[in-house]
């Protein structure tokens, strides 16, 4: 599916009023406040008709927009797809290492990766004043940027590079994480290999991470449509799932690529579950290196991921002046190979 292009608008346009919104959804003013503020006192129908309103217009209470224009709240906020399992508590340690002592705080919330929910938190963080904005990734629901950039709220994606060099990104290329762990695979002698991706759908680092491998593997000889591919939320559980199914449908897999090291924990686990050792029978490879790869048993190879320096940079551009912005605006980070106990050169499983 077609990932929805981030799109322009008009900075100057004027924000939309309750009074715009109850006339287009054909009620009156007193039951759009409602809604805002207490919908389960409004039927359903016509809560939902004027929530779409509320989307399609961008509409903010003005309120909190006269403050955000008048005075600096030195509020960032932070919208990271999860916080579970601490895939973003180093980009969020790093932001905060620079924030505090420049006087500016940090409020984050968690969207489980869902766009549509984003545009909700976007427009809350918006109520609130905040100065800036961080998100995730680069492909966002066309209103989320749209809200940001009427409301004059600064912003920035991180975890990866936008193809648009306008808007500000402190990130990496996930492509090239995904080629480092193919090329070294290859360099084994690995050629029955497998992924277990995170969700694809309207995520680019997954997706980017997923494409490298691939792409890569076949630039080594090793035809992308023998490899088995299984996306899977960035569960522990879930990884252990995906990997199960694998390696009972694909009896000569010696290597399996995971899109996180979330993945690589369960898949660890399942390839305990039937018998395998690893890396003697099975190699494994994660992506983020989070500490406790390196307590595991066997220690986990992982891609590394600068997070902790993306949060820093991240926060040098939001506390930027304006002659020094541009520097700041654009930083691309390099990921790296982290070899460990769970990788080894190939070995034949018939």
């Amino acid at each position: 599916m077609a990932l929805e292009k981030m799109a322009r608008v008009d900075q100057g346009r004027q924000s939309p009023t309750v009074v715009e919104i109850a006339k287009r959804a054909g009620c009156s003013i007193a039951t759009v406040s409602r809604v805002l503020n207490r919908p389960e006192t409004v039927a359903i129908d016509l809560r939902e008709r004027i929530l779409r309103l509320v989307d399609e217009l961008g509409y903010v209470p003005n309120g909190s927009a006269r403050a955000l224009r008048s005075s600096r709240s030195r509020l960032i906020g932070l919208i990271v797809p999860t916080l579970d399992a601490a895939i973003f508590t180093r980009m969020l340690e790093g932001l905060e290492s620079r924030l505090a002592p420049a006087g500016a705080s940090l409020v984050y919330s968690a969207t489980g990766y869902d766009l549509d929910r984003e545009i909700r938190v976007v427009r809350n963080l918006i109520e609130k004043g905040v100065d800036g904005v961080i998100l995730v990734g680069s492909y966002h629901r066309k209103e989320t940027l749209k809200l940001l950039r009427e409301h004059n709220v600064k912003f920035a994606v991180t975890y990866a590079l936008s193809e648009d060099v306008s808007i500000p990104s402190m990130g990496f290329d996930n492509r090239s994480g995904g080629a480092l762990a193919a090329n070294y695979l290859a360099d084994l002698g690995h050629k029955n290999l497998a992924v277990i991706a995170g969700v694809t759908r309207e995520n680019d680092r997954a997706s980017g991470r997923l494409e490298g491998f691939l792409a890569t593997a076949e630039r080594r000889g090793i035809d992308r449509s023998s490899i088995a591919v299984v996306e899977s939320p960035y569960e522990f559980s879930r990884g252990r799932a995906a990997a199960k199914f694998i390696l009972n449908q694909n009896k000569n897999v010696t290597a399996i690529f995971c899109g996180s090291d979330v993945l690589a924990v369960g898949a660890l686990r399942a390839c305990k579950d039937t018998g395998l050792s690893v890396p003697q029978d099975i190699s494994m490879i994660g992506f983020d290196n989070l500490d406790i790869a390196d307590y595991l048993a066997p220690s986990l190879t992982t891609i590394d991921v600068p997070a902790r320096l993306m949060g820093e940079e991240a926060a040098n551009y939001f506390l930027a002046d304006q002659n020094s912005m541009d520097i700041h605006s654009r930083v691309e980070l390099e990921t790296r190979l982290i070899v460990r106990e769970s990788t080894a050169p190939a070995r034949d499983r018939q």
